[in-house]
């Protein structure tokens, strides 16, 4: 119990020493784990509701849909309806396909529903809006009236004729729109209005598409073995054309209205940990003096190197915990908020589950490891008087050969090459970080080099479309943050040989113009890996809709624009360093 007191105190004091880093620290790592949690969640965000609108309107198992309105069709459907495992049944009731809905200055495609004033026992559309179905009058569904702007007391004209709205209601006996539609053969992405029987038989014209609908419930809930038990009977006469729509098949169409931002999310929630790495990296070098100072002092009053990697690691630990925590919590809050992407579905709470919380924990714990691990194993190693005088004890060497390579070079870019190959670990942290930006800005140039999506896939787009500039916004965020780290944990840690450069001739200009260079190699590797990564994220994501890809002087002028972005960022530190007097520096080392 007195060692983890004193490890608690240790850790307290510490923490209240770096405040700052330790709250960039929680924002990164949050940002990454919020992320990831929120596309994990989506998916049961959509089920959640897409089960609580079914409770509510006591939705069909099974839908059973004609192509036309032929006596032997009805009389099909009659057959069905009778058979041993129907429980429940609403129609046949009448459909007329393809009609034009007119309002607020828009047409959109329409399927007229005729229904009775009276709610129905199974598939009983509920009313968010207005009341249910009188003569004159129509009901629409909340989806459409959503993409339409349409209230309760609106006029639409629908095949010719002019109905006011009574009523705004929400269904499971089709998809959300403009999901699975009540087309017998492919969806045909046309929004769902109700009316009387009574109305819905003047607007037959000869370019709409009769039918009838059926809706029932079984006492099976093996829908498919009811659909493949029917089938054959409806396939026994050629002039019948009957299809069944199962509720699996309704459910999956809802759920793939997110299906692309849920991917989006979670790759981009791995992506952001990979890109915050090498900032976290580096701020955790910049505590290096400050952390092997104060080891020596703890090693001399008895502590062990145990003790002491205990430490460094366990406040890493708590942080990652607090960020993963602060990062489910928004998560939460985010998924209420845009959880909820269809007006077509009632809107149910959905806890983050074990499911979720067990990765973004796993997440956080791994970026604290690989943020915390080499630094705590080096300052625990580090020998108590090398320690208290506060340097590593080891000196960085460059591979061999290069002093040769670039003796011949211009300063600046001489001073470039040997900062970036003495810390070859923070490299390729770098380059990483900046691959993963260059993925997503490839993804996001994709997604701009694609013809214009279909009406169909509108709401679907453009919810993955905000999930895609999220991510991209905050990678490039964090990658402004990274090169700034990274340019000034390098100007701290080669602080002694760039005062020697300065005294051996090297001008603060030639100073700052090395530092600024010596992310760049990583920086364009980075760019270089990152672009076609980008391509095949976005392929893997979207499938067959990848029917084009982005120029290639799109993807050239993006990653330079990275590498200027990192030099430019990378600057702004490296010329407040390279102003330091060097007669206090070559003095401290000297001491």
């Amino acid at each position: 119990m007195g060692r983890l007191l004193l490890v608690g105190r240790l850790i307290r004091t510490d923490l209240r020493h770096w405040p700052l880093l330790a709250v960039l620290f929680v924002v990164v790592v949050g940002v990454a784990t919020g992320t990831l949690a929120v596309g994990m969640t989506l998916g049961d965000t959509t089920r959640a509701d897409y089960a609580a609108t079914r409770a509510a309107t006591n939705g069909p198992d099974l839908m059973v849909l004609t192509a036309d309105q032929l006596p032997a069709e009805r009389t099909a459907l009659r057959s069905v309806a009778r058979r041993p495992e129907v429980t429940g049944q609403v129609g046949p009731y009448r459909l007329l396909r393809g009609a034009t809905l007119a309002a607020h200055g828009h047409r959109m495609t329409a399927t007229v529903e005729g229904r009775g004033t009276a709610p129905s026992a199974v598939d009983r559309p509920l009313v968010t809006a207005g009341r249910w179905l009188r003569p004159g009058g129509a009901v629409v569904e909340r989806g459409f009236a959503t993409a339409l702007h349409l209230r309760v007391g609106d006029r639409i004209t629908l095949a010719g004729r002019t109905f006011p709205v009574v009523g705004i209601a929400v269904t499971t006996a089709t998809g959300v729109y403009p999901g699975a539609g009540l087309d017998v053969g492919p969806n045909d992405y046309a929004g769902l209005v109700w009316l009387t029987d009574a109305d819905l038989r003047p607007l037959s014209r000869p370019e709409l598409r009769p039918g009838y609908a059926m809706g029932l419930t079984l006492a099976d809930p093996d829908v498919k073995a009811f659909q493949n038990a029917i089938r054959p009977s409806l396939r026994a006469n050629p002039d019948v054309r009957i299809n069944t729509r199962g509720r699996i098949t309704t459910e999956d169409a809802s759920n793939r209205l997110l299906a692309d931002s849920e991917s989006v999310l979670q790759i981009g929630g791995w992506l952001l940990a990979v890109a915050g790495l090498a900032g976290l990296v580096g701020l955790a070098t910049l505590r290096t003096d400050q952390q092997l100072r104060r080891a020596g002092r703890l090693k001399a009053t008895g502590a062990t190197p145990g003790l002491i990697g205990t430490v460094l690691l366990a406040q890493y630990l708590l942080l990652a915990l607090a960020a993963a925590a602060a990062g489910l919590l928004a998560a939460r809050l985010a998924v209420s908020t845009i959880g909820h992407p269809s007006e077509s579905l009632l809107r149910a709470p959905v806890p983050i589950g074990p499911g979720t919380a067990v990765p973004v924990c796993a997440l956080a714990l791994l970026v604290a490891l690989l943020t915390s691990a080499g630094p705590a194993i080096r300052v625990a190693r580090t020998p108590t008087v090398t320690a208290m005088a506060g340097t590593a004890g080891r000196e960085l060497t460059h591979p061999a050969g290069l002093t040769g390579v670039v003796g011949a070079l211009p300063v600046p870019l001489m001073l470039g090459l040997r900062l970036a190959a003495r810390r070859l670990r923070r490299a390729v942290l770098t380059a990483a970080g900046i691959a993963a930006v260059a993925a997503v800005i490839a993804g996001m140039l994709c997604w701009h080099a694609q013809p214009a999506a279909s009406a169909a896939l509108t709401t679907r787009t453009e919810h993955t479309y905000q999930a895609l500039l999220a991510i991209t916004g905050a990678l490039v965020a964090l990658a402004a943050l990274d090169a700034v780290v990274v340019v000034w944990s390098t100007a701290l840690d080669a602080r002694r040989t760039l005062a020697v450069a300065r005294a051996f001739g090297a001008t603060p200009g030639q100073v700052t113009a090395g530092l600024v260079l010596a992310p760049l190699p990583a920086a364009a590797v980075g760019a270089a890996v990152g672009m076609p990564i980008g391509l095949g994220l976005y392929w893997l994501v979207s499938g067959a809709r990848m029917v084009a890809t982005p120029p290639t002087w799109w993807l050239l002028a993006a990653g330079a624009a990275i590498v200027a972005g990192v030099a430019a960022l990378g600057a702004i530190p490296a010329r407040l360093d390279a102003r330091r007097p060097v007669a206090p520096i070559l003095d401290a080392e000297t001491r």
